[in-house]
């Protein structure tokens, strides 16, 4: 039988949305063409491990393996995947330079059939839409032998676990903090617009140093984003937004989620109920 592999990117918020939609991918492809979908998730995170089993199983996934140092290649090894599906985010592209398919295509996934066709033989995913699948679905996981050598990042300590029903996606729970960066020369209308979705002006640099909330970062066509976003929080997201011309740049990998889209009509979609549940 033939295999798609996805690795999963653990954030505070939960799954990474580029490898929620990843899933939602594979399992279109898997169900089109027979093959199975394993989700793959490296190190052990104790009980923030049912989040990701949680959402693998509502986004598509077969099968989880939680894996040690080099686990995605042994896995990669094992099952011969004919497509390989990342986050196009730093851990997601470290994740597959290892691997002899490579090296990484990044793909804007803005739709549920993206214009540019089947997976490359290792894809890096950017986020430009929500997941289209929600599937009902439990599923148990696997562990390496060696799960427990996987450094863990600090916050996974941090994080307190949600009260109530076990397995939720969502690990961090308040009132977000919204905020957006935008050129000077934006209109009257687009800042009232603004202004509708609760965000607040901010710096660049602010931005780069944030702990935590979400930003709005309308920047038009392919323009390169700031590296200093690389060490903003885990906790903090940023949405990029680059007008109905963007193209797809490399720095991408800095933003969780890239809209494509006209500014107006973006920031309407952004107050529709389910982007509102997706960020807060």
């Amino acid at each position: 039988m033939a295999h798609i592999l996805v690795y999963l990117q653990r954030t505070p918020q939960g799954l990474h949305p580029a490898s929620a939609l990843a899933l939602c991918l594979a399992r279109d492809l898997g169900s089109e063409r027979g093959a199975t979908v394993t989700a793959m998730c490296a190190g052990d995170a104790g009980d923030l491990d049912r989040a990701m089993i949680a959402a693998a199983g509502r986004h598509g996934a077969d099968t989880m393996v939680f894996c040690g140092p080099g686990g995605i290649e042994r896995l990669h090894e094992r099952l011969q995947p004919v497509h390989t599906l990342v986050p196009w985010t730093a851990e997601g592209i470290a994740a597959a330079s290892g691997l002899p398919t490579g090296p990484v295509v990044p793909r804007w996934v803005d739709e549920r059939r993206p214009s540019w066709g089947s997976p490359d033989a290792v894809s890096g995913v950017v986020a430009g839409t929500l997941p289209w699948h929600d599937f009902d679905e439990q599923i148990e996981a696997e562990y390496q032998g060696d799960v427990d050598r996987v450094p863990m990042p600090a916050w996974v300590t941090e994080v307190p676990m949600p009260t109530g029903a076990g397995g939720t996606e969502r690990l961090i729970v308040g009132e977000p903090q919204l905020g957006f960066v935008a050129p000077e020369a934006i209109d009257d209308e687009l800042r009232h617009k603004l202004a509708a979705t609760g965000a607040k002006p901010a710096s660049a640099d602010a931005v780069g140093r944030a702990s935590g909330g979400t930003y709005l970062w309308l920047q038009p066509g392919a323009g390169a984003l700031p590296e200093a976003l690389s060490h903003r929080g885990p906790a903090s997201r940023v949405i990029l937004l680059p007008g109905p011309d963007g193209t797809l740049d490399a720095t991408w990998a800095l933003a969780d989620w890239v809209l494509p889209g006209v500014w107006p009509k973006v920031l309407g979609a952004l107050q529709t109920g389910p982007w509102r549940r997706a960020l807060t």
